[in-house]
Formats: C-alpha cells, sequence, structure tokens
C-alpha cells in the first residue's frame, strides 16, 4: 500500500501570523483551517467523548477525574523553574542554554578524576537526575502541565490552566528566564563531549506540550499573543534542529533516537503550518525507517540488543505512533502503511502482545522497570485502527499485572481514549485501590 497523495491538510487560523509562514504545499495539497484549541498528538474525538461521559457522571471517569486534580493541585503549590535555576553553567556561559548529562555515563574508575566518564547501557547515574543541569527540572515542569491542562479540561477551574500558562511562560517564553531554541549540551559526557545529538531525545515531550497549550488556549490565561510567541518558539527550535550538525546527526540515526527525532519535525512541522516539511518526514519514517528497524516478524532488532529490550521496543514505536498522528492530520493513514517488503506498524505492535504473559520471545525476558501498563494506550489504539479483539484480550490480561506495579499510568489514560469496554471500576479498583497510583500521567 503506497501512501496517498490525495490529501485534506490541517491548517492553523493564526499560522499566516507566525514568522514561520505557512508554506505553499503544492495543488496535491488543500489546507483546511481549524481551530487553534484542537490537539495533534492526543486523539480531539476521544477526548471530547471522555469529558461528555465524564459529564454525564460516569463513575470510572469521576475515579480517575479524582486522582488527576489531586495532583493537579500539587502543581498549584510549585512554583515556576527556568533553565536559570541549574546550578552549572554551560560551557557557553549562558545559563539560557539548556543542558543535561548522559544517563547511562558514570566516573571512570581506572582514572584518579574519573574523567572521562564510561558508558554503562541502562544503569541510570543519579548524578544525571540532579539540579546541576536542566532535564529532571524541565521534566517535572511539563509533566505539571500535562497535569494541570488535563485538569482543566475536566473541570474548568481556570486556576489549572492560568498555573500552566505560568509555568510555559517562564521556561519558554519569559525573556529574562526564557530557555534559547536549541540544544548544544544535551548529554554531555564530562572530561569527553560538552553536548551530543543524543540530547534531542529530552524534548520529545514538546509534542505533547503543543496539545496541553491548545487544551488551555481558550481559558483566558494563554491569550493568541502568547500563543503565538509559543509557536515561533518552536519554530526557531525546528530551524535549528534541521540546520545544527546534532540535530541532522540525531534525525539521522538508525535506533529510536533517530526515530524520535523525525516525529518532532513532522509533529513541529505540522504545528506551524509547514505541511510540505511535515509530510517529507512522515515519509522517511515510513518509506525508509520503517523498512530498516523492523524485521519480517515485527521485532525491532536494534531495540532487542539493549539491555531493557521491552522497554525500548515500545519506546521507539511510541515515537512511530506520533508519527502516524501527525499523518491522520494530513490525510495520510500510515497505520495500515506496508514498506515493499511487506512490513507495517501492526507487525511491530503485534510483535509486542506476547510479552505480556512472557510468551514467545518473551518468555525469557525480563521486563526490568518495564511497567506493562504502558501497553494499555497502544492497544487501546490498535483495537481502533484494527479491529480485531485481540488487542482488547490483551488488555485484560494486563489487569491483573498492573495490579502488582507501583504505578497505574493506564488510568490517566482513559482520560485521553475513547471509552473502555474491558477496564470498569471494579478492575481499576483492583490495579488502584486508594486511587494513588492514578497519579501519573499517561506516558503517550
Amino acid at each position: 500500500m503506497s501512501i496517498k497523495h490525495n490529501l485534506t491538510f490541517y491548517t492553523l487560523v493564526t499560522c499566516s501570523l507566525v514568522m514561520a509562514s505557512c508554506q505553499s504545499t503544492g495543488s496535491s495539497f488543500r489546507a483546511q483551517s481549524i481551530e487553534p484549541n484542537k490537539t495533534i498528538t492526543v486523539n480531539q474525538e476521544w477526548l471530547d467523548a471522555s469529558y461528555d461521559n465524564y459529564q454525564k457522571g460516569d463513575v470510572l471517569l469521576n475515579r480517575v477525574v479524582k486522582s488527576l486534580v489531586s495532583k493537579a493541585d500539587k502543581a498549584l503549590t510549585q512554583a515556576p523553574v527556568s533553565v536559570l535555576d541549574k546550578t552549572l553553567t554551560p560551557p557557553s556561559g549562558n545559563k539560557k542554554d539548556y543542558m543535561s548529562v548522559g544517563p547511562y555515563w558514570w566516573p571512570n574508575p581506572d582514572t584518579p578524576n574519573g574523567m572521562p566518564w564510561i558508558k554503562k547501557d541502562g544503569q541510570v547515574n543519579p548524578s544525571s537526575k540532579t539540579n546541576g543541569s536542566d532535564k529532571t527540572a524541565m521534566n517535572e515542569m511539563l509533566f505539571q502541565v500535562s497535569d494541570l491542562a488535563l485538569a482543566y479540561h475536566y473541570t474548568k477551574n481556570k486556576s489549572y490552566a492560568a498555573h500552566a500558562a505560568k509555568l510555559i511562560n517562564t521556561w519558554f517564553l519569559d525573556p529574562a528566564t526564557g530557555m534559547n531554541p536549541s540544544l548544544d549540551y544535551g548529554q554531555a559526557i564530562p572530561g569527553a563531549e560538552d553536548g551530543r545529538k543524543y540530547g534531542i531525545i529530552e524534548t520529545r515531550w514538546f509534542m505533547r506540550l503543543i496539545d496541553d497549550v491548545s487544551l488551555i488556549s481558550e481559558s483566558g490565561h494563554f491569550p493568541p499573543e502568547l500563543q503565538l510567541q509559543f509557536k515561533h518558539w518552536i519554530s526557531q527550535y525546528l530551524d535549528w534542529l534541521l540546520t545544527n550538525k546534532l540535530g541532522i546527526e540525531e534525525c539521522n540515526a538508525h535506533n529510536n533516537h533517530g526515530t524520535y527525532c523525525e516525529a518532532q519535525v513532522a509533529n513541529f512541522a505540522l504545528y506551524i503550518g509547514k505541511f510540505s516539511l511535515a509530510k517529507k518526514y512522515i515519509e522517511r519514517v515510513f518509506q525508509q525507517r520503517l523498512e530498516k528497524q523492523i524485521d519480517k516478524t515485527g521485532a525491532q532488532p536494534e531495540e532487542l540488543s539493549r539491555t531493557r529490550p521491552l522497554h525500548y521496543s515500545l519506546f521507539n514505536l511510541e515515537a512511530y505512533f506520533y508519527v502516524a498522528r501527525v499523518g491522520d492530520h494530513l490525510g495520510l493513514d500510515m497505520w495500515h502503511y506496508q514498506t515493499k517488503g511487506g512490513k507495517s506498524l501492526k507487525q511491530a505492535i503485534d510483535f509486542l502482545l506476547p510479552a505480556i504473559t512472557q510468551q514467545g520471545y518473551w518468555k525469557d525476558v525480563k521486563h526490568k522497570k518495564m511497567r506493562v501498563g504502558r501497553l494499555f494506550y497502544f492497544l487501546q489504539v490498535a483495537h481502533e485502527k484494527y479491529g480485531e479483539n485481540k488487542y482488547l484480550e490483551s488488555i485484560e490480561q494486563l489487569v491483573p499485572i498492573v495490579a502488582n506495579e507501583d504505578r497505574s499510568e493506564l488510568s490517566q489514560c482513559l482520560l485521553i481514549t475513547k471509552a473502555s469496554s474491558v477496564i470498569t471500576s471494579k478492575e481499576l479498583e483492583l490495579m488502584d485501590p486508594d486511587g494513588k497510583k492514578s497519579q501519573y500521567r499517561c506516558y503517550y
């Protein structure tokens, strides 16, 4: 099956005002304006349907919203953070430059000063999560914004939108504190490299942030002028990704790093109205990357070779889902796309299903920090796209497993997916008796 060329395109009504202006897309492209409060990554129809069910008193959703609001209330007490808060200074001397340390790198035991650091794949060095750099503070801020934006969507309590807007403005837009739209010093290796291409994967959450901005756009606390400033920031970062050596190398990477880089380009391009660019990167992912990354069984050899094969296989698959969602907005059905070799996204999903009960390839593979509840969202999408009951059956298999895990991310996934015919209040109570395990954002 080839990619469709008869496209209906998604345009933001304000795109002509953005400094990175909407570009012409040729005769086969037809722009269709929609409201700026529509999401890209999260399925807007599912989100709206869930809200309607919540308003009608759905017991399951009311329970999950209660957990969400509890988390959002906690976020209200957190002061805004910025790149200026880190204790270390980037090599540029400018604290407005983002910087982080490679998570799998450790002091060298064979040298007096521990330099240069050495890699221990899959073993996260706690020092990469300190306030010396920006990664942890940025991630916590982004998760808080998502909690606040979704809480506003469900409750219409404008205090949530106001605080989300304050967090976004402080980190990105305020001239005094805003992060520079570049990533020259991501995932540094002390004693070896000031910054590496691998740091770019740390901005993958910006794709979800774009949706969070949409969710609070009608609150009055993130008005059109701020939306335009944010869109301009994204356009500048996209330009950096496309022109900087680190960005170019990362998007050419053969593993999940490359997939996530291309997913970001496609998503950001769609957001600012560069439709031809978005289409180009969708084609790169599915016509070129998919053929190389997935074998005829649906396995991802590059990800299976890692210390956490299930984690990395799903992690890479998540990036494909992001790209396929961009394709949805452009009239491109990538969910059913097949390469010339017959490889498809569905094959990659199906390869992961036996991992839930550790059968087939996964029989003797340990999950190693992988919470299988993360599969819920993808199984919901798979059932929607392919209509096969095996995906619902796999969700049923998740319930007793999640009940023994320390988190229940799938609970908040119920807020951004279609109504579940499998997860009921009884199952949710089994997985999370007191509601505390449901206070984690849906990973997607």
